[in-house]
Protein backbone atom coordinates (compact mmCIF):
# COMPACT_ATOMS: atom_id res chain seq x y z
CA UNK A 1 0.00 0.00 0.00
CA UNK A 2 1.20 3.11 -0.82
CA UNK A 3 2.09 5.45 2.35
CA UNK A 4 1.61 8.97 2.27
CA UNK A 5 4.48 10.56 4.30
CA UNK A 6 4.19 14.02 6.57
CA UNK A 7 5.36 17.08 5.36
CA UNK A 8 3.97 20.08 6.91
CA UNK A 9 5.95 18.43 10.26
CA UNK A 10 9.78 20.11 9.84
CA UNK A 11 11.64 18.98 13.15
CA UNK A 12 10.93 16.28 16.03
CA UNK A 13 11.18 16.85 19.52
CA UNK A 14 14.53 15.88 20.82
CA UNK A 15 12.78 14.07 23.65
CA UNK A 16 9.58 12.43 22.74
CA UNK A 17 8.03 11.26 25.54
CA UNK A 18 6.27 7.38 24.56
CA UNK A 19 3.48 5.61 26.27
CA UNK A 20 2.73 2.07 25.31
CA UNK A 21 -1.03 0.67 25.44
CA UNK A 22 -1.73 -3.17 25.11
CA UNK A 23 -5.48 -1.97 23.72
CA UNK A 24 -7.47 -3.75 21.63
CA UNK A 25 -11.16 -3.29 19.82
CA UNK A 26 -11.02 0.50 21.20
CA UNK A 27 -12.19 3.28 19.11
CA UNK A 28 -10.23 5.88 18.26
CA UNK A 29 -12.60 9.50 17.27
CA UNK A 30 -10.94 11.95 14.97
CA UNK A 31 -11.49 15.39 14.83
CA UNK A 32 -13.07 15.47 12.01
CA UNK A 33 -15.69 13.25 13.14
CA UNK A 34 -14.72 9.60 12.30
CA UNK A 35 -14.97 6.66 14.76
CA UNK A 36 -12.52 4.15 13.83
CA UNK A 37 -11.81 0.54 15.71
CA UNK A 38 -8.31 0.47 16.15
CA UNK A 39 -5.44 -1.36 18.26
CA UNK A 40 -3.11 1.55 19.95
CA UNK A 41 0.31 0.82 20.00
CA UNK A 42 2.01 3.44 21.38
CA UNK A 43 1.24 7.17 22.26
CA UNK A 44 3.78 9.94 22.10
CA UNK A 45 3.39 13.76 22.78
CA UNK A 46 3.14 14.33 18.83
CA UNK A 47 1.52 10.65 17.38
CA UNK A 48 -0.64 7.95 18.06
CA UNK A 49 0.71 4.59 16.43
CA UNK A 50 -1.88 2.27 15.82
CA UNK A 51 -3.63 -0.18 14.06
CA UNK A 52 -7.34 0.20 11.89
CA UNK A 53 -9.01 -2.93 13.20
CA UNK A 54 -11.28 -2.85 10.01
CA UNK A 55 -8.08 -2.52 7.70
CA UNK A 56 -5.02 -4.54 9.18
CA UNK A 57 -3.14 -5.42 5.87
CA UNK A 58 -2.45 -1.52 6.01
CA UNK A 59 -0.20 -2.27 8.60
CA UNK A 60 0.96 0.12 11.78
CA UNK A 61 -0.80 3.59 11.00
CA UNK A 62 0.23 6.83 12.70
CA UNK A 63 -2.29 10.20 13.38
CA UNK A 64 -0.87 13.59 14.74
CA UNK A 65 -2.23 13.83 18.12
CA UNK A 66 -3.96 17.21 17.41
CA UNK A 67 -5.77 15.01 15.01
CA UNK A 68 -7.22 12.86 17.74
CA UNK A 69 -10.04 13.83 19.87
CA UNK A 70 -10.12 10.62 22.15
CA UNK A 71 -9.33 7.04 22.24
CA UNK A 72 -12.67 4.98 24.14
CA UNK A 73 -10.82 2.36 25.67
CA UNK A 74 -12.23 -1.18 25.95
CA UNK A 75 -10.56 -1.48 29.38
CA UNK A 76 -9.14 1.55 31.66
CA UNK A 77 -9.21 5.12 31.00
CA UNK A 78 -9.80 7.04 28.08
CA UNK A 79 -7.31 9.00 26.77
CA UNK A 80 -8.30 12.62 25.74
CA UNK A 81 -6.45 14.77 23.51
CA UNK A 82 -7.31 18.99 23.31
CA UNK A 83 -6.66 20.80 19.81
CA UNK A 84 -3.23 21.61 20.31
CA UNK A 85 -2.81 17.57 21.01
CA UNK A 86 -2.34 17.48 24.84
CA UNK A 87 -3.17 14.35 26.59
CA UNK A 88 -5.51 13.83 29.55
CA UNK A 89 -7.34 11.07 30.85
CA UNK A 90 -10.95 10.49 31.99
CA UNK A 91 -13.00 7.76 33.38
CA UNK A 92 -14.09 4.57 31.28
CA UNK A 93 -17.72 5.17 30.53
CA UNK A 94 -19.86 2.02 28.29
CA UNK A 95 -22.15 3.42 25.60
CA UNK A 96 -24.95 1.44 23.90
CA UNK A 97 -24.24 1.18 20.36
CA UNK A 98 -27.88 2.13 19.93
CA UNK A 99 -27.90 5.69 21.73
CA UNK A 100 -27.81 9.13 20.51
CA UNK A 101 -24.57 9.81 22.19
CA UNK A 102 -23.39 13.91 22.86
CA UNK A 103 -19.41 14.34 23.18
CA UNK A 104 -18.89 17.64 24.59
CA UNK A 105 -15.23 19.64 23.84
CA UNK A 106 -14.29 19.02 27.24
CA UNK A 107 -13.96 15.40 27.01
CA UNK A 108 -17.29 14.95 28.56
CA UNK A 109 -20.08 12.32 26.70
CA UNK A 110 -22.85 10.93 27.80
CA UNK A 111 -26.41 8.90 26.21
CA UNK A 112 -29.21 11.37 24.96
CA UNK A 113 -32.76 11.40 24.32
CA UNK A 114 -35.06 13.78 22.34
CA UNK A 115 -32.48 15.58 20.90
CA UNK A 116 -33.21 19.10 18.84
CA UNK A 117 -30.31 21.33 17.26
CA UNK A 118 -31.33 24.81 17.23
CA UNK A 119 -29.33 27.60 15.99
CA UNK A 120 -26.98 27.61 18.48
CA UNK A 121 -28.68 25.34 20.90
CA UNK A 122 -28.71 21.66 21.23
CA UNK A 123 -31.41 20.56 23.73
CA UNK A 124 -31.66 17.09 24.68
CA UNK A 125 -33.18 14.92 27.64
CA UNK A 126 -30.87 12.66 30.08
CA UNK A 127 -34.10 10.11 29.45
CA UNK A 128 -36.20 8.76 27.26
CA UNK A 129 -38.95 9.86 29.88
CA UNK A 130 -41.87 12.63 28.68
CA UNK A 131 -41.34 13.74 32.74
CA UNK A 132 -37.29 14.14 32.39
CA UNK A 133 -35.97 17.67 32.17
CA UNK A 134 -34.89 19.06 29.25
CA UNK A 135 -31.21 20.35 29.34
CA UNK A 136 -29.45 22.26 26.87
CA UNK A 137 -25.12 23.11 25.58
CA UNK A 138 -24.54 25.75 23.02
CA UNK A 139 -23.15 24.69 20.02
CA UNK A 140 -19.90 26.24 20.72
CA UNK A 141 -19.77 23.43 23.70
CA UNK A 142 -20.46 20.71 21.63
CA UNK A 143 -17.68 18.71 20.08
CA UNK A 144 -20.00 15.92 17.80
CA UNK A 145 -23.53 13.78 18.54
CA UNK A 146 -22.88 10.25 17.66
CA UNK A 147 -26.34 9.16 16.10
CA UNK A 148 -27.97 5.79 17.08
CA UNK A 149 -27.95 4.83 13.00
CA UNK A 150 -24.25 5.44 13.29
CA UNK A 151 -23.74 8.55 11.59
CA UNK A 152 -22.46 11.71 13.37
CA UNK A 153 -23.01 15.27 13.62
CA UNK A 154 -20.11 17.68 13.95
CA UNK A 155 -20.25 20.85 15.39
CA UNK A 156 -16.38 21.76 16.24
CA UNK A 157 -14.58 22.08 13.19
CA UNK A 158 -11.63 23.89 13.73
CA UNK A 159 -9.06 20.62 12.86
CA UNK A 160 -11.14 20.83 9.39
CA UNK A 161 -10.86 24.77 8.56
CA UNK A 162 -7.33 24.46 9.82
CA UNK A 163 -6.93 21.73 6.93
CA UNK A 164 -8.59 23.33 4.54
CA UNK A 165 -7.00 26.55 5.16
CA UNK A 166 -3.71 24.36 4.66
CA UNK A 167 -4.69 22.56 1.76
CA UNK A 168 -5.29 25.81 -0.32
CA UNK A 169 -2.03 27.44 0.80
CA UNK A 170 -0.56 24.22 -0.46
CA UNK A 171 -2.60 24.62 -3.63
CA UNK A 172 -1.60 28.36 -4.06
CA UNK A 173 2.29 27.96 -3.94
CA UNK A 174 2.33 24.84 -6.11
CA UNK A 175 -0.32 27.10 -8.86
CA UNK A 176 3.31 29.79 -8.24
CA UNK A 177 5.50 27.47 -8.16
CA UNK A 178 7.72 26.79 -11.81
CA UNK A 179 6.57 24.21 -14.09
CA UNK A 180 8.21 20.72 -13.84
CA UNK A 181 7.65 17.60 -15.81
CA UNK A 182 4.34 15.75 -14.03
CA UNK A 183 6.42 12.80 -12.66
CA UNK A 184 8.03 15.26 -10.16
CA UNK A 185 4.80 16.86 -9.11
CA UNK A 186 3.85 15.91 -5.77
CA UNK A 187 0.32 14.83 -4.66
CA UNK A 188 -2.02 17.20 -2.80
CA UNK A 189 -1.66 14.43 -0.21
CA UNK A 190 1.70 14.80 0.37
CA UNK A 191 1.37 18.69 0.50
CA UNK A 192 -1.19 19.07 2.72
CA UNK A 193 -1.56 15.88 4.71
CA UNK A 194 -1.05 15.69 8.34
CA UNK A 195 -1.37 11.85 8.72
CA UNK A 196 0.89 8.37 7.38
CA UNK A 197 -1.24 6.05 5.62
CA UNK A 198 -4.81 5.78 5.39
CA UNK A 199 -5.33 7.12 8.33
CA UNK A 200 -5.35 11.14 6.33
CA UNK A 201 -8.02 13.22 7.49
CA UNK A 202 -10.75 14.45 5.23
CA UNK A 203 -10.50 17.86 4.53
CA UNK A 204 -13.95 18.40 4.54
CA UNK A 205 -16.44 17.62 7.81
CA UNK A 206 -19.63 15.79 8.13
CA UNK A 207 -21.14 18.71 9.85
CA UNK A 208 -24.87 19.53 11.36
CA UNK A 209 -26.75 21.33 8.56
CA UNK A 210 -27.46 24.12 9.49
CA UNK A 211 -30.41 25.96 10.26
CA UNK A 212 -31.68 28.75 8.93
CA UNK A 213 -35.53 29.75 7.47
CA UNK A 214 -36.73 26.98 5.57
CA UNK A 215 -36.48 29.33 2.19
CA UNK A 216 -33.69 28.48 -0.76
CA UNK A 217 -30.96 31.10 -0.27
CA UNK A 218 -27.42 29.93 -1.52
CA UNK A 219 -26.84 27.73 -4.70
CA UNK A 220 -24.80 24.37 -5.13
CA UNK A 221 -25.46 25.08 -9.17
CA UNK A 222 -21.72 25.70 -9.98
CA UNK A 223 -20.90 22.13 -7.81
CA UNK A 224 -19.07 19.78 -9.37
CA UNK A 225 -17.64 16.18 -9.41
CA UNK A 226 -13.58 16.17 -7.64
CA UNK A 227 -12.13 12.77 -8.91
CA UNK A 228 -9.24 11.51 -7.00
CA UNK A 229 -7.36 10.07 -9.58
CA UNK A 230 -3.76 10.20 -7.93
CA UNK A 231 -5.31 8.30 -4.78
CA UNK A 232 -4.94 4.64 -4.45
CA UNK A 233 -8.65 2.88 -4.45
CA UNK A 234 -8.54 2.05 -0.40
CA UNK A 235 -7.82 5.73 0.29
CA UNK A 236 -10.67 6.62 -2.23
CA UNK A 237 -13.37 4.64 -0.74
CA UNK A 238 -12.06 5.35 3.03
CA UNK A 239 -12.68 8.77 2.38
CA UNK A 240 -15.92 8.76 0.81
CA UNK A 241 -17.22 6.19 3.87
CA UNK A 242 -15.89 9.04 6.05
CA UNK A 243 -18.18 12.02 4.51
CA UNK A 244 -21.35 9.34 4.89
CA UNK A 245 -23.14 11.05 1.94
CA UNK A 246 -26.72 11.21 1.41
CA UNK A 247 -26.72 7.84 -0.22
CA UNK A 248 -26.91 4.20 -0.02
CA UNK A 249 -23.34 2.33 0.14
CA UNK A 250 -21.33 -0.38 1.28
CA UNK A 251 -21.18 -3.80 -0.14
CA UNK A 252 -24.40 -6.45 0.64
CA UNK A 253 -26.59 -3.08 2.48
CA UNK A 254 -30.37 -3.32 1.66
CA UNK A 255 -32.97 -0.90 2.04
CA UNK A 256 -36.32 -2.21 1.73
CA UNK A 257 -39.52 0.05 0.76
CA UNK A 258 -43.12 -0.37 1.79
CA UNK A 259 -46.03 2.11 -0.11
CA UNK A 260 -48.62 4.33 2.30
CA UNK A 261 -51.57 5.44 0.49
CA UNK A 262 -53.20 7.92 2.88
CA UNK A 263 -52.55 5.58 6.41
CA UNK A 264 -52.80 2.39 4.72
CA UNK A 265 -50.38 0.23 2.94
CA UNK A 266 -50.00 -0.64 -0.80
CA UNK A 267 -48.85 -1.89 -3.57
CA UNK A 268 -45.88 -0.17 -6.08
CA UNK A 269 -46.97 -0.42 -9.64
CA UNK A 270 -46.48 -3.74 -11.24
CA UNK A 271 -48.17 -5.05 -7.84
CA UNK A 272 -45.47 -6.37 -5.69
CA UNK A 273 -45.36 -5.31 -2.45
CA UNK A 274 -42.23 -4.63 -0.65
CA UNK A 275 -39.46 -3.41 -3.44
CA UNK A 276 -35.21 -3.45 -2.13
CA UNK A 277 -32.39 -1.95 -3.00
CA UNK A 278 -29.57 -3.95 -2.41
CA UNK A 279 -25.34 -2.90 -2.95
CA UNK A 280 -24.35 -5.52 -5.14
CA UNK A 281 -21.46 -3.65 -6.00
CA UNK A 282 -18.55 -1.05 -5.21
CA UNK A 283 -15.35 -0.26 -7.21
CA UNK A 284 -13.29 2.89 -8.17
CA UNK A 285 -13.20 4.45 -11.45
CA UNK A 286 -11.18 7.58 -12.74
CA UNK A 287 -11.33 8.89 -8.60
CA UNK A 288 -14.58 7.90 -7.94
CA UNK A 289 -16.37 5.33 -6.14
CA UNK A 290 -19.41 3.56 -7.95
CA UNK A 291 -21.99 1.94 -6.22
CA UNK A 292 -23.97 -0.14 -8.07
CA UNK A 293 -27.62 -1.06 -7.07
CA UNK A 294 -29.62 -3.15 -7.84
CA UNK A 295 -34.17 -3.69 -7.23
CA UNK A 296 -35.32 -6.33 -5.85
CA UNK A 297 -39.09 -6.97 -5.93
CA UNK A 298 -40.81 -8.88 -3.06
CA UNK A 299 -44.90 -10.09 -2.97
CA UNK A 300 -46.78 -9.88 0.68
CA UNK A 301 -44.81 -13.15 1.66
CA UNK A 302 -41.21 -11.76 1.05
CA UNK A 303 -40.84 -13.91 -1.95
CA UNK A 304 -39.67 -12.86 -5.36
CA UNK A 305 -42.77 -11.57 -7.24
CA UNK A 306 -44.28 -14.16 -9.80
CA UNK A 307 -43.42 -12.84 -13.69
CA UNK A 308 -40.51 -10.76 -13.58
CA UNK A 309 -37.66 -11.25 -16.08
CA UNK A 310 -34.52 -12.51 -14.91
CA UNK A 311 -32.96 -9.64 -17.04
CA UNK A 312 -34.52 -7.19 -14.78
CA UNK A 313 -32.90 -9.08 -11.42
CA UNK A 314 -29.61 -8.15 -13.17
CA UNK A 315 -30.15 -4.76 -13.85
CA UNK A 316 -27.63 -2.08 -11.90
CA UNK A 317 -28.46 1.93 -11.31
CA UNK A 318 -24.81 3.43 -10.52
CA UNK A 319 -24.09 6.27 -8.40
CA UNK A 320 -20.67 8.07 -8.82
CA UNK A 321 -19.30 9.83 -5.46
CA UNK A 322 -16.07 11.87 -5.01
CA UNK A 323 -14.01 12.01 -1.83
CA UNK A 324 -16.03 15.35 -0.89
CA UNK A 325 -19.42 13.16 -0.19
CA UNK A 326 -20.81 14.62 -3.27
CA UNK A 327 -22.94 12.45 -5.90
CA UNK A 328 -25.57 12.21 -8.67
CA UNK A 329 -28.50 11.56 -7.56
CA UNK A 330 -29.78 8.56 -10.04
CA UNK A 331 -32.13 6.70 -7.76
CA UNK A 332 -35.72 7.52 -7.95
CA UNK A 333 -37.69 4.55 -5.95
CA UNK A 334 -40.94 5.89 -7.68
CA UNK A 335 -39.63 4.74 -11.17
CA UNK A 336 -36.86 2.19 -10.69
CA UNK A 337 -39.02 -0.62 -10.01
CA UNK A 338 -40.45 -0.96 -13.03
CA UNK A 339 -38.24 0.20 -15.49
CA UNK A 340 -35.41 -2.24 -16.89
CA UNK A 341 -32.95 -0.78 -19.63
CA UNK A 342 -30.71 2.55 -20.24
CA UNK A 343 -30.74 5.17 -18.29
CA UNK A 344 -29.07 8.95 -18.82
CA UNK A 345 -29.01 11.76 -16.75
CA UNK A 346 -29.57 12.42 -12.99
CA UNK A 347 -32.31 14.23 -10.50
CA UNK A 348 -29.58 16.65 -8.94
CA UNK A 349 -26.14 16.82 -7.45
CA UNK A 350 -25.97 16.76 -3.91
CA UNK A 351 -23.14 18.11 -1.79
CA UNK A 352 -22.37 16.02 1.81
CA UNK A 353 -22.49 19.20 3.36
CA UNK A 354 -26.04 21.17 2.28
CA UNK A 355 -27.26 23.91 4.46
CA UNK A 356 -30.87 24.60 4.86
CA UNK A 357 -31.79 26.87 2.06
CA UNK A 358 -29.46 25.60 -0.60
CA UNK A 359 -30.83 25.33 -4.41
CA UNK A 360 -29.66 22.52 -5.46
CA UNK A 361 -28.38 21.58 -9.04
CA UNK A 362 -31.05 19.66 -11.03
CA UNK A 363 -30.92 17.48 -13.91
CA UNK A 364 -33.44 15.05 -16.48
CA UNK A 365 -33.54 11.69 -16.06
CA UNK A 366 -34.31 9.72 -19.36
CA UNK A 367 -35.41 6.14 -19.45
CA UNK A 368 -35.42 4.17 -22.65
CA UNK A 369 -37.18 0.98 -21.30
CA UNK A 370 -39.48 -1.65 -20.89
CA UNK A 371 -41.82 -2.31 -17.72
CA UNK A 372 -42.64 -5.39 -15.97
CA UNK A 373 -45.13 -6.68 -18.39
CA UNK A 374 -43.29 -6.00 -21.00
CA UNK A 375 -44.28 -3.04 -22.76
CA UNK A 376 -41.87 -0.33 -23.81
CA UNK A 377 -41.59 2.72 -22.15
CA UNK A 378 -40.06 6.36 -22.90
CA UNK A 379 -40.32 8.01 -19.47
CA UNK A 380 -38.20 11.48 -19.04
CA UNK A 381 -38.68 13.54 -15.65
CA UNK A 382 -37.60 16.79 -15.18
CA UNK A 383 -36.04 18.06 -11.93
CA UNK A 384 -36.64 21.59 -11.08
CA UNK A 385 -36.77 24.21 -7.73
CA UNK A 386 -35.37 21.57 -5.54
CA UNK A 387 -33.65 22.42 -2.56
CA UNK A 388 -32.72 21.75 1.21
CA UNK A 389 -36.09 22.69 3.16
CA UNK A 390 -34.80 21.83 6.49
CA UNK A 391 -33.71 18.81 8.86
CA UNK A 392 -36.16 16.34 10.74
CA UNK A 393 -36.09 13.62 12.58
CA UNK A 394 -37.73 10.45 11.27
CA UNK A 395 -38.90 7.47 12.50
CA UNK A 396 -40.07 4.49 10.15
CA UNK A 397 -40.59 0.51 10.86
CA UNK A 398 -37.01 0.25 9.97
CA UNK A 399 -35.95 2.51 13.05
CA UNK A 400 -35.30 6.34 13.88
CA UNK A 401 -32.90 8.43 11.29
CA UNK A 402 -31.68 12.22 11.17
CA UNK A 403 -32.47 13.52 7.96
CA UNK A 404 -32.50 16.25 6.06
CA UNK A 405 -35.48 17.27 3.75
CA UNK A 406 -35.84 18.11 0.05
CA UNK A 407 -38.71 19.60 -1.77
CA UNK A 408 -39.26 20.36 -5.30
CA UNK A 409 -40.94 19.58 -8.35
CA UNK A 410 -40.96 16.96 -11.22
CA UNK A 411 -42.32 16.86 -14.79
CA UNK A 412 -43.00 13.19 -16.47
CA UNK A 413 -43.50 12.62 -19.77
CA UNK A 414 -44.20 9.30 -21.12
CA UNK A 415 -45.44 8.16 -24.51
CA UNK A 416 -48.97 8.01 -22.43
CA UNK A 417 -49.50 11.08 -20.70
CA UNK A 418 -47.53 14.51 -19.06
CA UNK A 419 -47.60 14.96 -15.78
CA UNK A 420 -46.36 17.89 -12.78
CA UNK A 421 -45.36 15.92 -9.25
CA UNK A 422 -44.69 18.40 -6.00
CA UNK A 423 -42.11 16.32 -3.88
CA UNK A 424 -40.92 15.59 -0.60
CA UNK A 425 -37.60 13.70 0.63
CA UNK A 426 -36.36 12.62 3.49
CA UNK A 427 -32.58 11.43 3.37
CA UNK A 428 -30.03 10.16 6.03
CA UNK A 429 -26.23 9.62 5.49
CA UNK A 430 -25.21 6.11 4.76
CA UNK A 431 -29.06 5.15 3.78
CA UNK A 432 -30.41 7.61 1.08
CA UNK A 433 -34.33 7.84 1.43
CA UNK A 434 -36.17 7.26 4.46
CA UNK A 435 -38.85 8.51 3.31
CA UNK A 436 -40.63 10.07 0.16
CA UNK A 437 -44.16 11.48 -0.24
CA UNK A 438 -45.33 12.23 -3.82
CA UNK A 439 -48.40 14.47 -4.64
CA UNK A 440 -49.82 14.09 -8.29
CA UNK A 441 -50.87 18.33 -8.37
CA UNK A 442 -52.80 17.73 -11.48
CA UNK A 443 -54.29 14.21 -9.94
CA UNK A 444 -58.00 14.31 -8.34
CA UNK A 445 -56.04 13.22 -5.34
CA UNK A 446 -53.82 16.47 -5.17
CA UNK A 447 -54.37 16.55 -1.17
CA UNK A 448 -53.49 12.64 -0.37
CA UNK A 449 -50.09 11.81 -0.79
CA UNK A 450 -48.28 8.76 -1.51
CA UNK A 451 -45.90 8.29 1.03
CA UNK A 452 -42.54 5.81 0.68
CA UNK A 453 -41.36 4.30 3.88
CA UNK A 454 -38.09 2.44 4.64
CA UNK A 455 -38.98 -0.46 6.11
CA UNK A 456 -36.20 -2.18 7.05
CA UNK A 457 -32.22 -1.23 6.36
CA UNK A 458 -30.09 -4.35 7.01
CA UNK A 459 -25.81 -4.27 7.19
CA UNK A 460 -23.40 -6.73 6.40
Amino acid sequence: MRKIFICAIVALLSIVSTTAIAGSDDVMITRDGSFINVKVLRISNSDVNFINLDKKRQGELKAPTDYVYMIMKEKGSNVLFDEEGNQTTSSHVKIDKKDNVLFLNNGKFFPVFNVEIGKNEISYKLKDSKKAPVEKVTKDEAFLLKNSDGTTTLFNNKYVEKMRKAKAEAQAKAAAAPSVPSAQIPTSQTATTSLTSQATPSTQATPAVTTTPNTPSTSTGELKFSPATTLSDDEIVRRVYAKQPYTLYGKGTIAEYIIMKGNKQSQFMGLPTYVQQVVAEEKVSNGLLGVYVKQVLLNKKHEPSKGISASFKSYYYPTEIDTAGTFHLTHDISRDFYLLSSRQGYAMLLPSMPNVGDKLKCGTIADNSKNLFGGTVKLKAEYTDFYVDGTETVTTPAGTFNCIRLKGKVFEDNSAYKVNYQYTWWLARGVGFVKYEIINVDGKDANVPTTILLNKLERP
